[in-house]
């Protein structure tokens, strides 16, 4: 006999029973599966706008006319600039936001399908779960952080690209429908203008300026010392004159300008490096007011950046002209 006790109303309850973990586990894959997941990287950035991203949740949509769905759920999140997060949880409420009211410019955007689809193996509706995301991709300086935190190669490789499409699913088949739909609809989009001009040459060649920049100083005061110790230190001509001191003297002096030279050029090339990083990029979301403002200022602040840097530089050359120009003038008070 059973030494359970019943209180008055519990003699109708089940007999108490225990199951251990992984009975339950087996119960819940018998009636449920469980899900694997498939990932793909989106290495271009692309414009992407409200008019194409309801042509994406339609593809979607007529992708799914082919199966048994139970039940559909279609949540859009937007990260903003300064951290300003918003999240849909309906397709409803996206389609119906005002984007005109929204002065924000848009960094990122998550679009996720949570879809229930009755399978014929399984007796209950199983759940496939597409992400799209987009936008956001980690600069080189946040990238090497990254690389000494994280131990996760494909973490890496999905922060570095321009877009990450994943899928939850039970069906194989379904899921790689819906990747090739998004793949498809994404190698469809207009491509963001590509820069141009003094910033394209720069942005490619970033190492290399900085390079010529950084060395190019201490070779032009040499040059430039060189010029006058020949014209206004005639002793320098006389072989009589080469002793240790004057040696001595004019290697201190070799070294001392070649170290001011050399200082001179790391602070320009450091100002040089930070003003090409300086330089900013087109949005590829055309979305809200932000965006649009973004596209303006974005080409302004870089025609302003470059015109610095050209102006900079002229002023280096034409002091560099001017200083040999005055050895002329000098050259004539003094004879």
């Amino acid at each position: 006999m059973s030494n359970i006790e019943k209180r008055p109303g519990q003699e109708n309850l089940p007999a108490e029973t225990k199951y251990s973990l992984a009975d339950m586990k087996s119960l819940f894959y018998l009636m449920n599966a469980k899900p694997d997941t498939s990932i793909k990287l989106l290495d271009k950035k692309r414009i992407v706008t409200v008019a194409s991203i309801r042509d994406l949740n339609e593809r979607i949509a007529r992708k799914l006319e082919n199966h048994n769905v139970i039940g559909q759920m279609t949540s859009v999140n937007l990260i903003f600039e300064k951290n300003n997060i918003k999240d849909y949880a309906s397709w409803g409420e996206f389609t119906n936001e005002n984007w005109n009211t929204i002065n924000q410019e848009t960094e990122s955007m998550t679009l996720t399908w949570d879809i229930s689809i009755q399978l014929p193996r399984y007796a209950n509706p199983q759940r496939h779960t597409l992400k799209v995301k987009l936008g956001q991709s980690l600069t080189p300086k946040d990238m090497m952080e990254l690389v000494f935190v994280s131990d996760n190669v494909m973490e890496v490789k999905e922060k570095r690209a321009a877009g990450v499409v994943k899928v939850d699913f039970i069906d194989q088949v379904l899921a790689t429908e819906l990747i090739d739909n998004v793949i498809t609809w994404y190698d469809g989009l207009k491509d963001i203008q590509p820069t141009s001009g003094i910033q394209n040459i720069l942005e490619k060649n970033q190492s290399l300026t900085i390079g010529i920049v950084n060395n190019f100083f201490p070779i032009l005061l040499l040059a430039i010392y060189q010029y006058y110790f020949s014209t206004f230190c005639n002793w320098s001509t006389l072989t009589t004159n080469i002793t240790i001191a004057n040696l001595q003297l004019f290697l201190i002096t070799f070294l001392g300008i070649f170290a001011i030279g050399s200082m001179i050029g790391k602070r320009l090339s450091f100002a040089l490096d930070q003003k090409i990083d300086s330089y900013r990029h087109k949005s590829q979301f055309e979305i809200t007011r932000g965006d649009e403002k973004n596209s303006e200022s974005t080409t302004k602040d870089n025609k302003k950046i470059s015109n610095q840097i050209i102006g900079k530089t002229l002023l280096i050359i034409v002091s560099a002209i001017i200083s040999f120009f005055i050895k002329g003038i000098l050259e004539k008070w003094f004879h």
